[in-house]
């Protein structure tokens, strides 16, 4: 592993030493002349009473085609550069003081790997995965380690996909899968979880949104014309009413198919800076150390395009680095991934089989709306039963941490990245199957939400039983922060539906 090996203390713009790591490529397949390759950022645990557990979270950025890298820099790697923010500084909610993670540039085409793009299909990319984690497993002596994946937005097919093709390998040398986690995650028919719910989702927060009332009223039209409204009042029910309609084939109707598209247009022709992450977001733009170029009009110097960084993670050959490169990823006519929803039967198989999915969501987030995942979750089968029984409605309970305010600033634990804690949302579990909506969270859970992801993480892990509970954060120096008793809580603070 020497030749993986960075140096925490040369990193550029970074005033510490960040600690163990290993960086490079690793081929997806030991072919003799293989130059297909995706690209690794590894942290080994600094949790000393953890350090010698054989277990490892992989993190799969969505897209498709996104850079895991902008995970390490903003959301849950041991690095924190938000935006808006002056320099680099450590995070306090790195998932890695919990347990060993890798953030991984896949499938080929993304970020810093190598190759050209041959993948048709998740099918495809789950194969390429497995070979590339072999050769992983084998560089780190990882053999017999419990593997744990987790991601966000296009990695809702990453994932599962991913993780069905692990358990089906039968190989726990290799690929034992016992757990995942999907932030918002597509992971079920594209239009049930964008256009059904968006009306309900506009309507809720229309006290932030710059919609009219005429423009409302054309919203609302178009929901009911389309049937929407009937789908959303019917099936997003407990326990589930039955099988879900197509709603893809119900329709050629353009105000159908593009109703969420076209909520989002008019939105930026009022707030130019409208974000459908997060819809609280502001002009002026913030600066944005990653070179993230979401907003066509925000130019920023990317810190993974310095030479200087490239060469402390092994990127060799130099690498024109982009957050997001979706048109190169698979091979297909028009670029894009034709499998079926992870949701139809990957999804179910990993959680009949690990028992341990968590499915989070943030309730800012436009453009997967909590209520798109749970109409999601309501027509899929698994444990013999379809979708949830029960209305989600425990609360989400984030611990205190011993972060205080005073008239200067903030001292104690996360001083330098103060998050939020407390009941923060709403969570529900069934059959081996967690769903948990965090209502101050966007799109990337970990960024807007880094202690409730912290405590996902250890749900996931095994650390604590519940998402409710009120017992401390696992780590040493937190276990002695006083709680609320669990009977003063409430109910969870994100209404479902």
């Amino acid at each position: 592993c020497v030749g993986f090996y960075v140096n925490g203390t040369t990193l550029p713009e970074i005033k510490f030493d960040v600690g163990e790591s290993y960086a490079g490529n690793l081929p997806i397949s030991n072919k003799r002349n293989e130059t297909d390759e995706l690209f690794f950022w590894f942290f080994p645990t600094n949790n000393e009473e953890h350090q010698d557990d054989k277990e490892i979270v992989i993190w799969l950025s969505g897209g498709p085609g996104c850079s895991s890298m902008l995970a390490i820099l903003q959301e849950n790697g041991p690095l924190s550069w938000q935006p808006g923010t002056l320099e680099p500084t450590h995070n306090p909610f790195s998932w890695h003081l919990l347990t060993n993670v890798v953030w991984i540039d896949q499938p080929v085409g993304t970020g810093f790997s190598k190759g050209n793009a041959s993948i048709t299909d998740e099918d495809g990319l789950a194969e390429q995965f497995k070979g590339f984690w072999r050769n992983f497993v084998d560089t780190f002596g990882m053999h017999g380690w419990k593997v744990y994946i987790a991601g966000e937005s296009w990695a809702g097919a990453y994932g599962p996909y991913i993780s069905s093709h692990f358990i089906d390998a039968k190989d726990t040398d290799y690929f034992d899968v016992q757990g995942l986690i999907i932030y918002d995650g597509i992971m079920f028919d594209q239009a049930l979880q964008s256009n059904v719910p968006i009306l309900p989702f506009i309507t809720r927060y229309q006290d932030i949104l710059p919609f009219n009332d005429i423009q409302l009223s054309t919203y609302r039209g178009t929901h009911e014309d389309c049937g929407f409204a009937d789908h959303f009042d019917k099936y997003l029910v407990f326990p589930p009413s039955g099988i879900q309609p197509d709603l893809n084939s119900s329709t050629t109707d353009v105000n159908c198919i593009f109703l969420q598209d076209n909520v989002f247009d008019q939105a930026r022709l009022s707030n130019p800076c409208f974000n459908w992450y997060n819809i609280v977001d502001y002009c002026p733009l913030l600066y944005d150390g990653s070179g993230d170029t979401s907003f066509p009009f925000r130019t920023n110097a990317s810190y993974f395009n310095r030479r200087e960084v490239q060469n402390a993670i092994h990127v060799s050959p130099s690498v024109d680095w982009i957050v997001c490169n979706p048109q190169h990823v698979f091979s297909t006519h028009d670029s894009l991934d034709h499998s079926p929803p992870a949701g139809f039967k990957q999804l179910p198989h990993v959680i009949d089989t690990t028992k341990n999915v968590i499915l989070a969501a943030g309730g800012l987030d436009a453009l997967v709306p909590i209520n798109g995942i749970v109409l999601g979750i309501q027509n899929m089968t698994w444990g013999n039963e379809m979708g949830f029984q029960y209305k989600p409605q425990d609360p989400f309970y984030v611990p205190r941490y011993g972060i205080n305010r005073t008239d200067t600033g903030f001292t104690g634990y996360g001083s330098n990245l103060p998050a939020s804690y407390g009941v923060l949302g709403t969570t529900h579990h069934e059959r081996g199957l967690t769903f948990v909506a965090t209502k101050l969270a966007g799109h990337q859970g970990p960024a807007y939400g880094p202690a409730a992801s912290f405590r996902h993480l250890e749900k996931l892990l095994g650390r604590v039983k519940s998402l409710s509970s009120t017992e401390p954060f696992t780590l040493p120096q937190l276990r002695n922060i006083s709680q609320p008793a669990r009977n003063t809580l409430g109910k969870g603070t994100m209404p479902i539906p």
